[in-house]
């Protein structure tokens, strides 16, 4: 299913090369807040250029969102083979790995990783943001079988908390911090969430069974796969 009808405004649908400027659009106007401690609504410190949005494009896995035909939003994601030819995994070894999780044992099973979620500010009274991450979620752990889906959070120098409601509810937990540094920015340091797959079908599964209207459909194929 590369398109799903979220009502008679709004559509999410496989993103591609010819979606380039949409995507850095929208980048353009999420900037993470300066001076704050912490954000609840989200914004970009680093992100791709014009250069890596078309390498993703071209091998990552994007959704966009587009209401009335504008894109005001996008989940962009890497599936295993992906992730392990890209900068991403070559970081894996600078992770404090929290002492209750063993990253070993799932380096032989497929891993994700969600990389990026954004939605413009207009638009988050909606359903639309959850229906983005589920999408993107379902596809890779119901359709590409991904035991594991890992995504980060940053913590410095912002505390970027607007996606820890919903990691919450797909059963993630933080299993690690990440210290990098870039040039012109400086030192960014990130939370490491994983997202098991089946405990993520089945706290799905739970919400399904008397879902909200608006994302019944979304949890569809959770329910479906156990």
């Amino acid at each position: 299913m590369s398109e799903l009808e979220l009502d008679e405004h709004a559509r999410l649908r496989r993103a591609g090369p010819g979606d380039l400027a949409g995507l850095l659009a929208i980048k353009r106007a999420l900037p993470m807040p300066s001076g704050a401690a912490e954000t609840h609504a989200g914004g970009f410190l680093l992100g791709a250029d014009e250069r890596g949005y078309a390498q993703l494009l071209a091998v990552g896995q994007t959704w966009l969102l587009e209401v009335d035909g504008a894109a005001v939003g996008f989940a962009l994601t890497l599936p295993d083979p992906v992730l392990r030819a890209s900068p991403v995994w070559t970081r894996r070894d600078a992770i404090r790995w929290a002492d209750d999780f063993d990253p070993t044992p799932w380096l032989a099973t497929r891993i994700g990783y969600f990389d990026q979620l954004a939605l413009l500010a207009e638009y988050r009274e909606r359903y639309w943001g959850a229906a983005l991450a589920l999408r993107a979620l379902a596809e890779l752990v119901v359709e590409q079988a991904h035991a594991l889906v890992l995504t980060t959070t940053v913590l410095e120098p912002i505390v970027n908390a607007a996606a820890l409601p919903l990691l919450a509810r797909v059963g993630a937990r933080r299993v690690g911090l990440l210290t990098e540094h870039y040039p012109g920015v400086g030192t960014i340091v990130s939370a490491v969430h994983a997202i098991e797959a089946q405990r993520c079908r089945d706290l799905l599964t739970e919400v399904a069974r008397e879902p909200p209207p608006s994302t019944a459909a979304l949890l569809q194929p959770f329910v479906q796969i156990r």
